[in-house]
């Protein structure tokens, strides 16, 4: 009975440090973005490209993958994802405009040379529509 009171007492302190761990992770991206200026220029970027005005999204490919270098790379999707959440949240988009937005925003990555990793993001939120 001592044996299972310990498993079960190793067991919640595990689970209590993984629980810690992911919420300073969390934290700690949400602060980076922040700091990155909630990743505006990559904000310019996804709307410029999702709206065919190829000509002007160029110039906000080159900070937008600073912004992204900046942050550690476990929360460079993060990023991205709340950069296209901030898009939707400012204008008024169609459903096939708000796919559009997640598909730029998945393949940033891959147009940055600067940035190692990840080369992609797989954002969940588009699969909602």
């Amino acid at each position: 009975m001592a044996k299972l009171a310990l498993l079960v007492a190793t067991f919640a302190l595990a689970l209590f440090v993984v629980n810690a761990s992911i919420y300073r992770q969390q934290h700690s991206c949400q602060q980076q973005i922040r700091e990155e200026d909630n990743l505006r220029d990559c904000q310019r970027y996804i709307e410029d490209e999702s709206s065919n005005r190829y000509h002007r999204s160029d110039r906000h490919l080159d900070s937008c993958c600073q912004q992204l270098e900046n942050l550690q790379r476990d929360c460079r999707c993060d990023g991205l994802e709340q950069a296209v959440r901030q898009q939707m949240k400012d204008g008024e988009w169609e459903r096939e405009e708000a796919q559009q937005l997640y598909k730029v925003a998945e393949k940033i990555l891959q147009r940055c040379d600067n940035v190692e990793e990840p080369r992609g993001c797989d954002l969940p939120s588009r699969r909602w529509f």
